[in-house]
């Protein structure tokens, strides 16, 4: 008996030592309103999401009709359209982030409640556990005239107790884990919040460049069909030039690439710098290089980088940890002759990526920028067809900003086939 005393009395001092947390029960009600509201939320994003993936089929159409002012101003139209598409998804999403929120601080509520509550519980039962230890000292059992079989049974009924407390403590540990993860998912949350805020604002910026590039449109063309005829004659004159500029000078520097100083190509060595890649126009002489070298449209034969899929907003990656050496907008010295907008990277292995034809970017010279961290929006400012990135590897040591002959600081450097790093 003196052993079962001992025993119980340290099983006593460990569960009033023992750090007790837990999880909630939750006013229902409430809750499953929050819930249908969540619900109803993610089926107007995914209604909004097919909406758009359909009309964005549609605007790829648009793309190759033929070069009149008619025609691209209904291309702004269309882009400032499919833009707005995005905005409403993103007004959406932070409705649907803010409810997800309430239901979390509602469990979080819910759950430290109970704590409290299982906490109470547990005190009486170690009470009651400490009552029957001091009632089956034996001087006590002797005075009382105790029953041993009484004795016995009591001892059976603090065994009981014991393994409860046990039990209780289990459960309770459990929902410590379960209030920390409700926690760490609703600072992820605001997290997620804050993020799409900044690109619904950013989505609103583009939306104003977008009517401002149809207004510089409209105001060189006087808004007529002649004027707009003159002025693509002059820019793909203008652009010819800079693509031979951009050539030669790249040539040159091709022989400075060392193949030693270069990181071992492998796949994922940089990340793709937009989600759900679709490369449209791969490096070097391709089938579509060729093809409009031929035809006269390009002076020469090669791509200087890959072209990829990305409708107009879309947000645009840092392939890797680095440096931000480079931002600029091209159309203010050669408009629609060149890159655009756009941001160039040295990363910390020899690497520097360009990416451009941007419609905002979001980093300025000198940032440090992540890995995966949103430097800007895809577009189609500069000499494109219609809104993707262009996006070019250069071996680092030859990346310079030069003073183009017509067009302003321009980005050059010896190029390298980025998809092995990035497949």
């Amino acid at each position: 008996m003196g052993i079962l005393k001992a025993k119980t009395k340290l099983l006593i001092i460990f569960f009033l030592s023992a750090f007790l947390c837990g999880s909630t029960p939750l006013y229902a009600i409430t809750y499953q309103e929050l819930q249908k509201e969540i619900d109803t939320k993610k089926q107007q994003i995914n209604q909004l999401i097919q909406q758009a993936e359909i009309y964005n089929a549609e605007l790829e159409k648009t793309q190759s009709t033929s070069k009149t002012l008619s025609n691209e101003l209904k291309k702004i139209q269309s882009n400032l359209n499919n833009l707005n598409y995005k905005i409403k998804i993103n007004e959406i999403q932070i409705e649907k982030i803010n409810l997800e929120i309430e239901q979390l601080s509602m469990d979080i509520k819910n759950t430290s409640d109970e704590i409290t509550i299982k906490k109470e519980i547990l005190a009486k039962t170690l009470q009651n556990l400490y009552e029957k230890n001091r009632e089956l000292n034996p001087l006590v059992i002797v005075l009382k005239n105790i029953k041993i079989s009484e004795a016995l049974s009591e001892l059976n009924g603090i065994q009981n107790i014991s393994t409860n407390l046990k039990l209780t403590l289990d459960e309770l540990n459990n929902l410590k884990d379960e209030l920390t993860n409700r926690k760490t998912n609703s600072e992820q949350k605001k997290e997620e919040l804050e993020e799409v805020k900044l690109e619904l604002n950013n989505q609103k910026q583009i939306v104003l460049t977008l009517q401002d590039e149809k207004t510089t449109l409209l105001n060189k063309t006087k808004s007529q069909e002649k004027n707009y005829q003159t002025l693509l004659d002059n820019i793909e004159k203008q652009r010819a030039e800079i693509e031979l500029e951009i050539s030669r000078l790249e040539e040159a520097l091709k022989a400075q690439i060392d193949p030693s100083a270069l990181p071992s190509a492998r796949a994922g060595l940089l990340l793709w710098p937009v989600s759900n890649p679709v490369v449209t126009q791969g490096f070097g002489v391709t089938s579509a290089s060729k093809y409009f070298y031929n035809i006269g449209r390009y002076k020469t034969p090669s791509h200087n980088g890959i072209d990829l899929k990305a409708s107009i907003g879309t947000p645009i990656y840092a392939a890797e940890d680095g440096e931000v050496v480079a931002v600029g907008n091209q159309d203010l010295y050669c408009y629609k002759g060149a890159y655009g907008k756009f941001v160039v990277i040295r990363h910390y292995n020899n690497l520097t990526t360009l990416y451009a034809h941007l419609s905002l970017y979001i980093v300025k010279k000198g940032d440090i920028v992540k890995r995966g961290q949103i430097i800007g929006y895809s577009g189609n400012t500069g000499f494109a067809t219609g809104p993707h990135l262009h996006f070019t590897l250069y071996f680092s040591p030859t990346f310079q900003m030069t003073q183009s002959s017509s067009c302003g600081p321009m980005p050059i450097g010896a190029p390298i086939n980025p998809l092995p790093y990035l497949q």
